[in-house]
């Protein structure tokens, strides 16, 4: 005997008014137990608007809204407000969709995969498992080989250097200084770390390749904030 599936409420936050309504067609037909109770192009406008609450909120990783442009900051306010998290996302760099579970994502949908997976992973989601729509979703979230980790300092060190600080000035306008022979270590631990990985990166830039290429650094953020004095 096939147990039906009880109802779900389900709210949908994307900044393409033709993806809110591509889920909500999608979830009718394939999933009717599912009812989608709020659309919103922003956190900030779903938390602030009216209608009922939602169980699951199917979040797009990068929003345009200026208060909604860091990914783990959204999904922590949705998650404070009592909402399950699962990015329905087009990103493919490893580290953003990580730094979305991290900050308490319950799932990882690609919107190029099935709507049978979406429906899945939402059955998942409300069971309390971690929910990926594929292999390339679940790899994304948890593939150790698939991209190196950076400590706090070392993304600093790149930040700048991305931004066209030279390596003499790096040192210096971090917090506390360090020597010039101390930047240049940093670059070649990043650097050994991704030759581990099968990716062959013999100086800084090759590098720096490497960690946009990931999504550890964003460069169209703009130029991170120098100390003063």
């Amino acid at each position: 005997m096939i147990v039906p599936d009880r109802p779900l409420t389900v709210a949908a936050v994307d900044d393409h008014p033709f993806v809110l309504r591509g889920i909500e067609s999608a979830l009718a037909d394939h999933a009717p137990w599912v009812t989608v109770v709020r659309q919103a192009p922003s956190v900030t406008a779903l938390l602030h608007g009216p209608g009922r609450p939602a169980e699951i909120v199917l979040l797009d990783l990068h929003l345009q809204a200026d208060t909604d442009r860091d990914p783990g900051d959204n999904v922590r306010r949705l998650v404070a407000r009592g909402a399950a998290v699962i990015v329905l996302t087009a990103e493919s760099r490893p580290v953003p969709i990580r730094e979305a579970v991290a900050a308490g994502a319950a799932g990882v949908c690609l919107k190029a995969d099935p709507v049978e997976t979406l429906v899945c992973a939402l059955r998942a989601v409300r069971a309390g498992e971690l929910a990926t729509s594929s292999t390339l979703a679940h790899a994304l979230v948890t593939d150790d080989r698939l991209t190196t980790g950076l400590t706090t300092r070392e993304r600093e060190v790149f930040d700048l250097l991305a931004h066209g600080v030279g390596r003499s000035e790096i040192g210096k306008l971090l917090s506390p200084p360090v020597t010039v022979h101390a930047v240049d270590a940093c670059v070649k631990r990043v650097a050994q770390r991704y030759r581990a990985l099968g990716r062959p990166t013999f100086n800084a830039y090759e590098t720096l390749t490497q960690l946009v290429h990931d999504g550890h650094l964003d460069l169209h953020a703009g130029p991170p904030p120098r100390p003063s004095g």
